[in-house]
């Protein structure tokens, strides 16, 4: 529940699109990465040891978010859990709800490497990831591969490298892939 009488229109269209930002959104002090404040690193361990996917904002870092949430939330204090844009709670409601085992029906789990890589090697009965685009490779084996691919009149898939952050890690899951179950 929120009250637009104590924010501005404005401001409530701006908290909302903040709110919705993600489908698990944190208000905290400080960051995922760097929690300012004891409530904020335990939501955050919370989340993480269960699973959640989320993101954060830093409450610290725009006074105008920080004072207007609590008013339109009826919420005074942080961290400020939403997921799909309700608020969720606090501390206190958010530990509640892991030690019953709601929390994972609340809040979205995050999606695991493989299970990305799952969905993204299947898009195609055929998947490259390269340097560059289907219309442009960016490197000479990119290149050749595009060349023998459009040969062949398949339909394909393509993943430019940094746009689908191939990491280290998903290159050596592919080959790892490959080697054992074959393209």
């Amino acid at each position: 529940m929120h009250s637009s009488l104590l924010v501005p229109a404005d401001s409530n269209q701006r908290l909302k699109k903040l709110i919705n930002a993600a489908p698990c959104m944190l208000f905290m002090k400080g960051s995922a990465q760097d929690p300012r404040c004891g409530f904020s690193r335990q939501i955050v361990a919370l989340l993480k040891t269960h699973g959640i996917q989320f993101s954060s904002f830093d409450i610290l870092s725009d006074e105008e978010v920080r004072q207007g949430l609590k008013a339109y939330s009826n919420w005074p204090t942080y961290p400020q859990l939403y997921a799909n844009g309700e608020l969720v709670g606090g501390l206190d409601i958010v530990k509640e709800l892991a030690e019953s085992g709601e929390l994972e029906n609340t809040c979205p789990k995050a999606v695991t490497l493989e299970h990305r890589l799952k969905t993204v090697i299947n898009k195609s009965s055929v998947m490259l990831f390269m340097k560059g685009n289907k219309e442009g490779a960016r490197c000479g084996f990119s290149r050749q591969t595009l060349e023998l691919l459009n040969d062949t009149g398949n339909a394909w898939w393509c993943s430019k490298k940094g746009r689908a952050r191939v990491t280290d890690e998903i290159r050596a899951t592919i080959i790892d892939h490959v080697i054992n179950h074959g393209l």
